[in-house]
């Protein structure tokens, strides 16, 4: 193992992280909304709809995100083609970032949904008692109570989608591990050992630095604060 070698190649995938982060952040937010959205489509039991997305969260929990990424990026244009719809010139970076929506939204939306489930019943009565409408009882009560609930998950969720991202090469986007592979194919496999060990200490930084936004968010809600704390009190285990 060629030590030397790993650090000289550190800055160039260094230079597509942010490309990567990038996609993290952004595809992250998407499918946070479109989980929220699903959430209360669900518990609210809307007809049809809830039947719908209940099959949509049931399908992309038992599917690998490589499946529906070839899905999506092979299927996707051929699909829509049928209804006189041509997106075979998107950017191969779109149908990843649609995948990763896809593929997460229905990941948090459970998350979420257990969090919701958590909220003790006598949050309803209060919420009710002060005469919330069902959106101030959400905006007000339910949603940053989940939030400070499902934190832990939720970041565990954020360093899942960016080890997610290390698997979009296999359509051509050009990211970290998309260099990785150019550079291994470009030296006939020789020193593939020092690259894939440099790629992987970037990950790792790229993960340290979500787990330490991770740790602030954690620090600045209330309400974990409070639930860390009750839970402190009942094991006598210190948390972070």
């Amino acid at each position: 193992m060629d030590f030397a070698y790993v650090i000289s190649l550190i800055p160039a995938f260094m230079a597509k992280l942010p490309y990567t982060l990038l996609i993290v952040v952004g595809c992250y937010a998407v499918a946070f909304v479109l989980a929220y959205l699903i959430l209360r489509v669900r518990v609210d039991r809307v007809p049809v709809l809830s039947a719908v997305l209940d099959v949509y969260v049931s399908f992309v929990r038992c599917e690998p995100i490589v499946l529906l990424l070839f899905l999506i990026y092979f299927g996707l244009p051929q699909l829509l083609f049928g209804f006189g719809i041509d997106i075979s010139s998107a950017s191969k970076t779109a149908f990843a970032c649609v995948t990763l929506v896809f593929f997460n939204a229905g990941w948090l939306s459970e998350i979420l949904r257990g969090a919701y489930l958590s909220v003790t019943p006598d949050q309803f009565e209060l919420a009710d008692s002060l005469g919330y409408s069902k959106g101030q009882l959400w905006r007000r009560t339910l949603l940053p109570q989940i939030i400070g609930i499902a934190i832990p998950d939720l970041g565990n969720a954020a360093v899942d989608l960016l080890k997610d991202t290390s698997l979009l090469y296999t359509i051509g986007v050009i990211d970290m591990m998309g260099l990785a592979s150019i550079k291994v194919a470009n030296n006939y496999g020789v020193h593939q050992s020092e690259v894939y060990l440099a790629v992987a200490l970037v990950y790792w930084t790229a993960a340290l630095v979500i787990e330490a936004v991770i740790y602030l968010a954690k620090r600045s809600n209330r309400y974990y604060r409070v639930i860390d704390a009750l839970s402190r009190d009942r094991t006598g285990i210190a948390r972070v």
